[in-house]
């Protein structure tokens, strides 16, 4: 062999080893498990965005996808979203100031295919004779604007409501019309899970932020059955109160 051939068989070697370090330096997300890549994906999700307040109600969503992740290619952006089309969730937290107006989904939220509700029902009327139970009306009104921004969710595929009531003085009286009032929510499509609160925050406290936070101490006292399709009493268990995890605490 010449010194010409001698020195293009050289530099075939020579590239030929930098293509192999390229290789082997070059990290191939996919080469790694599925469970593994789902993973990132699920902590790559936006735990939590804030959307512009409507009529008072807090409006959040949880899980979201990070748009520009979406264009690293296809196959990341498939199963990406193939994650968070079974994480994202929309969270609607009542305000003492909503009195049922309709609310607009946003927009990045319309492939969402679940719903969380956290709803408050205060009833402070001196009697149950004279006058109308106010959870009553709460409750009528609360279901006219679940069942329109249901509509919205072309995907929708659970449901979960959890509803603290402030009784006051009238704490059997309440729940009789809650029971009686309760197909206003078993009765929704999709539902997962319904469960009721007793709470003593609301009645007196109109307008505080204390009194509207939903991570405070309260107590669940009926749970929807999936099998019988109603709210079914919680039996008592002296000093214990509901906590929440992060996942299902309102945001």
């Amino acid at each position: 062999m010449g010194r010409q051939g001698a020195e293009q068989q050289t530099s075939k070697d020579i590239a030929s080893v930098n293509a192999r370090k390229k290789q082997t330096s070059t990290f191939n997300f996919f080469n790694l498990p599925r469970e593994l890549r789902d993973s990132i994906y699920d902590e790559s999700l936006i735990f939590k965005r804030k959307f512009e307040d409507q009529s008072g109600v807090r409006i959040r969503g949880r899980r979201l996808v990070q748009i520009h992740l979406l264009l690293i290619n296809r196959q990341f952006r498939d199963e990406y979203l193939e994650r968070a089309e079974k994480k994202t969730c929309l969270v609607i937290v009542d305000r003492d100031r909503y009195h049922g107006e309709s609310l607009k989904l946003p927009a990045i939220m319309k492939y969402t295919r679940k719903l969380e509700l956290h709803l408050a029902l205060a009833c402070d009327v001196p009697d149950h004779i004279l006058s109308r139970c106010k959870v009553t009306q709460e409750a009528r009104m609360h279901r006219k604007w679940i069942g329109n921004l249901c509509d919205q969710m072309k995907h929708l595929e659970s449901v979960k409501i959890n509803v603290l009531i402030d009784a006051h003085e009238h704490v059997a009286e309440c729940e009789g019309h809650i029971l009686k009032e309760q197909y206003r929510f078993t009765n929704l499509e999709n539902l997962t899970s319904l469960e009721i609160f007793h709470c003593d925050y609301y009645v007196g406290h109109k307008g505080t932020t204390c009194a509207w936070n939903f991570s405070r101490p309260k107590k669940v006292v009926m749970r929807w059955s999936a099998e019988r399709g109603e709210l079914e009493r919680v039996k008592q268990v002296e000093g214990a109160f509901s906590s929440t995890g992060r996942d299902d605490r309102p945001v």
